[in-house]
């Protein structure tokens, strides 16, 4: 069996046309089933099944349209991209808003037919889609308000996410003010001849802001770069504000308490009661846990501030948050663990292919690379993408296409994530579309004399991500709406949690690891120049190592998780707020430094000043509203 046709990458001036396309299959679709099916003659075979059929049939477009606006490398493709998303968005709402369609629809499911699961299941998706905006409980002219509103909604999130996606932002530091950090991660800095001169910028991204609160010496330092992105985005707050607001009337309109009681219909915990509870019982077992942390941290501050810092301290002080990073450092260095010297085991190329042999004969999986002269503007974004086929080794079934764009660049998504650039379905025909799936992450550039390293924590990040694109590759469905990542995402973060845990064994650790100098003759050269009389590393990383690294699995992990559950609370607070008060008077940026106060025990009190925050990540207008809980586990 050959590997079907890479996908196709649409440039700037081929968007509008295709998204004009796919609507038009859309809203052709519909008058041919307004014509010819009536309520008494209107059953699934000739409603909702040319309904999937469509959907599938245009995912492929939509899908490569959507990422597009993530990554795309020049601003007229990513604005055209967004342009033509819009204007599927108000082609959707105004679709939804048929209340000809809905009753067709409304005929054909309570027919109660013998469908398959999946079949049922999409009838009953595409039905809660009309109800959910209104049908059957809304009158005409309220409905058609409601649905105004939805598209409002999504106009806001799209300028929040645009923001943040948008954002490059920093600060000019002093030399000295970066003192303790590596000169490696110097070289990634800019430098200017003008007005800075002598200075370096630190970018917020890039890993910028967080080497210099890992590293630098000076807590005024850190102070400094930490309070700035607290203080990113400030446009961000008007809008989630708004977002909030518009959400919970919406839901109230539907009937419904809150938006959270609105969304969790659609979660895998079917009860905010539950959630609730949830919530209730790890915060019980995790602040404890996290205390314990945070007073061997301020232990260490305490220690560090009386050799280094001209004023007192105490133990009992609360740790600010601008210092966590560094003393969470410095906690493993004395647990021998050093994440500079770790990282130089994990290339990101070798680091890459080491991880798909991994997984391989687990999964019964065959990774293999296209090479990059087999590449072209019409087949990938950006020229550092890489493309890799899926094979499937019990039958020799071609799976599907895993593309990796892994380091940072301007404008770019800010973050890691999975997209499904193509979903998978089966095909009128019997066959199968096979989906095409990317793993996008904003890892730091490399210097131009070493290649890209990664910290552990960075292949803990690849790993996860990882799982998203692996779950998209070996699904099976019959409709693109449920492929791969298409279900509750409560539930949809469990096959990445399931493969970080690999990043915690020997074994693992070994096959993975291979040492950067051993790439390049030129950077055995550069690192003997740095470790002057030291022998050469070893090509592996050293089993005591590894050993070190393992026993630091847990290490902190009190405090990452009350992270987590400090967001899961916010999102649960706006989106279920206890009393029935307005939501409009919830102070957003005062109730989230009193939860990040009341659960991570950290001293946000210079925070509050001038930060948000809550509106410089993108989780809860962007799927994870009522659902954030997911990461934890």
């Amino acid at each position: 069996m050959s590997r079907p046709q890479l996908p196709f990458v649409f440039g700037a001036a081929q968007i509008m046309s295709t998204m004009e396309s796919v609507m038009a299959r859309f809203e052709q679709m519909h008058e041919t089933m307004i014509r010819t099916v009536t309520p008494s003659n209107a059953f699934f075979a000739n409603t909702f099944e040319p309904w999937a059929r469509v959907s599938n049939e245009t995912e492929a477009d939509t899908g490569m349209i959507q990422l597009l606006g993530y990554v795309a490398a020049d601003k007229e493709t990513r604005d055209a991209a967004d342009k033509a998303q819009r204007l599927l968005g108000f082609a959707h709402a105004a679709w939804m808003a048929r209340s000809d369609l809905f009753v067709l629809l409304k005929a054909a499911a309570e027919r109660d037919e013998m469908l398959d699961p999946e079949s049922r299941h999409w009838m009953e998706a595409k039905l809660r889609d009309f109800t959910t905006c209104g049908h059957g409980s809304l009158d005409e002219s309220t409905m058609h308000a409601y649905i105004r509103q939805l598209s409002d909604i999504e106009d806001l999130k799209y300028r929040y996410n645009r923001n943040l996606m948008e954002e490059n932002g920093g600060l000019w530091m002093d030399r000295q003010d970066l003192d303790g950090v590596p000169e490696n991660e110097l070289q990634k800095l800019k430098r200017d001849g003008g007005v800075n001169e002598g200075k370096y910028f630190v970018p917020f991204a890039n890993g910028g802001a967080k080497i210099v609160l890992s590293y630098a010496c000076k807590e005024s330092a850190r102070r400094k770069i930490f309070l700035a992105e607290e203080a990113k985005v400030p446009e961000n707050m008007k809008l989630l504000q708004e977002i909030t607001c518009l959400r919970d009337a919406q839901a109230k309109l539907l009937g419904y308490k809150s938006h959270g009681e609105f969304r969790i219909q659609g979660r895998a915990i079917k009860s905010v009661y539950s959630v609730e509870k949830l919530l209730a019982e790890l915060r019980e077992s995790l602040v404890p846990l996290g205390r314990l942390e945070l007073a061997e941290l301020q232990r260490l501050r305490v220690e560090s501030l009386k050799r280094h810092e001209p004023f007192e301290c105490s133990e009992n002080d609360r740790l600010p948050p601008w210092d966590l990073a560094y003393y969470k450092r410095l906690r493993s260095l004395a647990a021998s663990v050093d994440e500079e010297a770790t990282s130089e085991y994990f290339p990101l190329g070798p680091t890459v292919t080491g991880m798909l042999a991994i997984f391989e004969p687990i999964l019964m999986l065959r990774f293999v690379k296209i090479p990059q002269n087999e590449l072209d503007r019409d087949s990938t974004w950006h020229e550092s993408v890489e493309v890799w086929e899926a094979w499937d080794t019990e039958g020799n079934d071609f799976l599907g296409f895993l593309y990796f764009d892994l380091l940072w660049r301007e404008d770019k998504y800010k973050g890691s994530q999975n997209a499904n650039i193509h979903c998978g379905f089966l095909k009128q025909d019997g066959t199968r579309k096979a989906p095409a799936t990317a793993l996008m992450c904003c890892f730091p550039q490399p210097t131009e004399s070493t290649c890209a390293l990664l910290k552990h924590s960075e292949v803990v990040i690849l790993f996860h991500e990882l799982g998203h694109a692996i779950h998209d590759l070996v699904s099976k469905t019959k409709f693109a709406r449920f492929h791969g990542t298409g279900l509750p995402v409560d539930f949809g973060e469990m096959p990445s949690i399931l493969l970080e845990n690999w990043c915690w064994m020997e074994e693992t650790l070994s096959k993975l690891s291979c040492h950067y100098t051993t790439l390049d003759p030129r950077y055995l050269d550069e690192w003997r120049a740095y470790h002057v009389g030291a022998p050469d590393p070893p090509a592996k990383i050293p089993s005591d190592l590894s050993k070190r690294l393992i026993n630091t699995t847990y290490l902190n992990h009190g405090l990452y998780y009350l992270h987590q559950l400090s967001v899961s609370i916010f999102d649960m607070k706006i989106h279920n707020p206890a009393g029935p008060g307005d939501i409009a008077s919830l102070e957003l940026t005062k109730l989230w430094y009193d939860i990040r106060e009341d659960i991570e025990g950290m001293d946000f009190t210079e925070s509050r000043k001038n930060g948000h925050g809550h509106v410089t990540f993108g989780h809860l207008v962007s799927g994870y509203d009522m659902g954030y809980y997911g990461y934890l586990r």
